[in-house]
């Protein structure tokens, strides 16, 4: 009787913390519709990324910390797909992460990091390595608001916040989108105010 009365307190602790403090991490179409595009692109091409040697791993910190707080999840890393897959851009070996100390109900910022592992075992690694050629890149930080109780349908854990992203030869600067559309916009407010002089 005694077994049976741990037996069933270990069970109920179990079911208690399925869920708490998880997310899935995938950005396939069957976990996260696009749009947004989802996907981890080559910059210049902008091709969908492939390659076994590529790393893909999730950061995660305290709702609104900065990037450079961010910590890795302990779980393996998940690897882009090979170049013969019918599914570019997209990571295999996901699944659910444990975010640590973070509870039911709690809001928190994820980041989704890209690295070459010939390169170093970790991103901080690599992106540390001065001899560096290979692919590397992070997404921009997400929010990510861990539903309130395990009950809640699996889909709550996709990580909805989630956008693609560029990956780049290390030491190339690949500037944030919204750069890009600032210079735009100074070109053209260059072009206009050259056409009224003439």
């Amino acid at each position: 009787m005694k077994k049976l009365l741990i037996t069933s307190l270990l069970s109920l602790t179990a079911v208690a913390a399925f869920g708490q403090g998880t997310v899935f991490f995938g950005n396939d179409s069957a976990t996260l519709t696009s749009p947004p595009d989802r996907l981890i692109r080559f910059t210049g091409t902008a091709a969908p990324a492939v390659g076994t040697n590529l790393q893909v791993q999730l950061y995660f910190g305290a709702a609104a910390a900065a990037s450079s707080s961010l910590t890795a999840v302990s779980s393996t890393a998940g690897r882009l797909r090979a170049s013969t897959t019918t599914a570019p851009g997209v990571w295999s070996g996901g699944g659910d992460r444990t975010l640590g100390a973070f509870g039911f109900g709690t809001a928190v910022t994820l980041q989704v990091r890209v690295w070459d592992i010939n390169f170093g075992a970790t991103y901080e690694a690599a992106a540390a390595n001065p001899a560096n050629t290979g692919f590397i890149g992070a997404s921009l930080p997400f929010a990510y608001q861990i539903p309130a109780t395990a009950a809640n349908p699996a889909s709550d854990f996709f990580m909805t916040g989630f956008t693609g992203f560029t990956i780049a030869p290390a030491g190339v600067i690949v500037p944030e989108p919204g750069t890009i559309a600032l210079a735009g916009l100074g070109a053209a407010s260059l072009l206009v105010l050259r056409r009224k002089k003439h």
